[in-house]
């Protein structure tokens, strides 16, 4: 009886790790917390686990190209995405863009007009925006500066972030004056005592796309599967929106 039990007991275990495994995903920084509600949701729904890493694209891009085990990685832009597929490490067919970002102004102290006006306010000391160099929104953030005619006024100024919530950080703790952050990390954050806030019209910078993509070794897992099919659904769509995104 005890042999019986032991075959049913491997048998069951056998049986449950074909249907279910870990899926790990990369996600950019600015929707780390976006993630972490899809997964929740996810993981409801299925036997399926996910397991996040979160830094700026261009790290994450880079750490793909160094063989990091990610199944799925979740872009704040297009370009890193189609760089990956043209490499040969991912499909075009397995890719699709996500979200559209938008980009926010915040700062700490009093602006007599709009919060846009901070950005000429002689208070200004320190401006806080991500890598231009490695994070989309930190891109974002100098050609928005540069529609402005300010990027050359204002580098001497600058914190360079490594990524999106680092640049909220600065912000939020102080060590920085003002800052340009991503709309959805607002909307996830209780604490962060600024004065004003600017929506950055979308004219003002490239449209920030992000897109998913699936890496091309990760392609027939099943919870790889299961997750694809998910993100094309209404429940996810609606988690993705009320994040404080626009829809593609």
């Amino acid at each position: 009886m005890y042999k019986l039990f032991l075959l049913l007991s491997a048998l069951l275990m056998t049986s449950s790790q074909s249907y279910a495994n870990n899926l790990n995903i990369a996600v950019a920084s600015n929707f780390s917390r976006t993630l972490q509600l899809l997964a929740k949701d996810f993981e409801s729904k299925t036997n399926h686990r996910i397991l996040i890493s979160s830094a700026s694209t261009g790290k994450l891009y880079t750490q793909i190209n160094h063989g990091a085990p990610f199944d799925i990685f979740l872009a704040a832009d297009e370009h890193r995405p189609n760089l990956l597929v043209s490499e040969g490490k991912a499909t075009a067919e397995l890719s699709q863009t996500y979200a559209i970002g938008k980009l926010v102004l915040i700062s700490n102290i009093k602006s007599e007009k709009t919060c846009r006006d901070v950005l000429d306010n002689s208070s200004l000391k320190r401006l806080a925006i991500a890598n231009p160099a490695t994070a989309p929104y930190g891109l974002a953030a100098k050609q928005t500066l540069e529609k402005l005619q300010l990027w050359q006024i204002l580098k001497p100024k600058l914190v360079t972030g490594e990524n999106i919530a680092q640049s909220l950080q600065f912000v939020s703790t102080g060590n920085a004056t003002a800052g340009f952050v991503a709309q959805s990390m607002l909307m996830h954050v209780t604490k962060v005592n600024t004065i004003c806030k600017w929506e950055v019209p979308a004219e003002m910078h490239e449209p920030i796309k992000q897109k998913m993509l699936v890496l091309a070794n990760a392609s027939n897992k099943p919870a790889v599967k299961a997750f694809w099919q998910y993100m094309q659904s209404d429940e996810a769509k609606t988690i993705i929106k009320n994040s404080g995104y626009d829809l593609p």
